[in-house]
Order: C-alpha cells, then structure tokens, then sequence
C-alpha cells in the first residue's frame, strides 16, 4: 500500500493513488474505529505534505501522510481481534463473481463496513472469508445497514476506478423496491427536495433543507394493498439515506423504518415486520470490458419481505 517512511509516516505508492484519505486511512489501520479515524482528521492531527487536509482528499503517490504516534498503539492493541467463528454464509449472497468486481446481495442489519457500533462489517467479513491477498476487496458505493440488496465490491483497483467513473459519470442505473406506508392517489411521481445531513443524538438523519444538497427520487406504483404500497424506487442522486427521508418528507414512510417514522408501524405489529422494507432490486452500468454494452444484476426480495407481501395479499 505504501512504503514505509518511519514509525508514523507513510509516502503513498502508486496503487493507492486517487484513493480517499479517509478510505485510505481506513484500510491501512484496520480495527481502529471509524469515529477515530475522522477525528484525527478532523483536528488536523493528520497532515499530507505537511498540511492540514480534509477526509476527501484523494492522495497521490509520491504524498507524505503522517498520523500520530497514538494511532500505532491502537491499531498494535487490536492485534487479536476475535474471529467470526462461521462465514460460510458469505458465499450464498454473491449474485456473481466477474474478473473485477463482485455483486453481493447484502443482508439487512449489517453495515457495509465498520464503525458507528459495529467492529466489522460486509467488506472486513468478506477480506476475513476470502483471505486472499492478491484481492484488494473495496467498496464500490454502499447502502445503509438496514437496506437489502445489490451491492458491488471491486475486486481490484484499477477496476474501482472504472467503476467510481460510471458512478460520477451517471452511468449507473440502481433501482430499489420499498413498502410506502398510507394511500396513494398517484401511481408516479418524484420527490425533487433538497438533503442535508443532521446529527442528533449520535442519530444521523437526512432532513430536508433548502441549504442541504439536490436530491430526486422517482417512485412507481407496483402493488396497492390496505394502508401501503409496493413500489420501484429509483434515485436519480445518491444522497445517504435519500429514499427514506424522500419518503418521510412525502409523509409516506417506508415499512420498518423506526428512524424515519415517528408513529409505530402497523405491518411491525400484524406481520411482524422487524425490518426496513427497503431492498436494492437491480444495478445496472456499462461493462469494464465493453462500455457499450450494460450489464445488469438482479437479486430476489428474499423470504422475510416476501412473506410480508403474501400476507398482504391474502
């Protein structure tokens, strides 16, 4: 990843180029929690080049990154974390493994990667379950923890930096399908509102604000049932929490969605519901071999949330 300078200085090589400082501070010092990370930063006890910076700097090879001495000793201290005793589990969720990259189909209620309360998420069971090194497994883009769904891990560098291209580039096409609660008189429309993220409590939430960043999502009517409906989601932006503040703001929250719903949630009570019905239902972008050609993955609902459906139904 880099070559050693001294105790806590680190010059960047030429396969992190263009990769975050916080990302890159990440990988490197894995078992030190996120908040730290993003802390050191955030005071400047972090410096490239001798200069303060901000977490999304993206560093180039030849950059002089220092941390301080501290952040050894932590990252020394978690030499023995404990090990999952069983990832064979981690094998069913791959939709499907390409030279580059891999689609996973993410569980709901595991974060993408740790921090905030979790010690290790998606992407560290995966390097843990793998063990192999001549994969640099990263994340392409992430979904929130209680969100299901297609998830794309790269599986080499230079094919995240393809990937990241398509991203920014627009050139990835995600669709979701979530359960609205109330009663619709539209069967499409768009929510076009504006998000900034808000810090309450240690509780991120995305809120509405004229100052916040542009946010669209589209929604199309699938299904109506009593009180709710099953509909295709698609985020025009890729906000954090995008679709479901979306939906809070329209005063149709999604199913399970203790964050975004003040009031209790019939379907939690009458089918058990204890899960966000939110799901990442396709991807789509521009094959790495051919950027002509679009290449598309799907994954199922799963029983949890079908279930839900099929007592709806009846």
């Amino acid at each position: 990843m880099s070559t050693f300078e001294s105790k806590n200085k680190f010059l960047v090589d030429n396969k992190s180029t263009e990769m975050r400082l916080d990302n890159y501070l990440l990988k490197k010092f894995k078992g030190v929690p996120k908040s730290k990370i993003y802390k050191i930063i955030r005071t400047g006890e972090v410096r490239v080049n001798s200069k303060r910076i901000k977490p999304l700097y993206k560093i180039k090879e030849g950059d002089l990154v220092r941390v301080p001495p501290n952040l050894i000793l932590d990252k020394d201290s978690k030499k023995k974390p404990i090990k999952p005793k069983n990832l064979d589990w981690m094998k069913d969720i791959i939709i499907s493994e390409e030279d580059g990259f891999l689609v996973l189909n993410k569980p709901s209620r595991i974060a993408v990667h740790g921090g905030s309360g979790s010690s290790r998420g998606l992407i560290e069971l995966l390097r843990l379950q793998r063990n192999n090194p001549k994969e640099d497994l990263e994340l392409v883009h992430r979904l929130d923890k209680d969100t299901s769904g297609c998830l794309l891990i790269s599986k080499k560098r230079s094919k995240l930096r393809i990937l990241h291209k398509y991203f920014r580039e627009g050139q990835v096409d995600k669709t979701y399908v979530g359960l609205l609660m109330g009663s619709f008189q539209k069967n499409e429309f768009a929510v076009n509102e504006p998000l900034e993220i808000n810090s309450n409590n240690n509780l991120r939430k995305a809120i509405p604000s004229k100052d916040g960043k542009k946010a669209v999502t589209k929604f199309k009517l699938l299904e109506k049932f009593d009180g709710c409906g099953l509909f295709e989601i698609k985020p025009i932006t890729g906000k954090t929490h995008q679709i479901r503040a979306h939906a809070s703001f329209i005063r149709k929250p999604l199913a399970g969605d203790q964050r975004y719903n003040s009031e209790p949630d019939l379907l939690a009570k009458r089918f058990g519901l204890n899960r966000l019905f939110l799901h990442a239902s396709s991807i789509s972008f521009p094959s790495l071999e051919d950027d002509k050609n679009i290449i598309t993955y799907e994954s199922d609902l799963g029983k949890e949330l079908n279930d839900v459906i099929s007592k709806l139904r009846n």
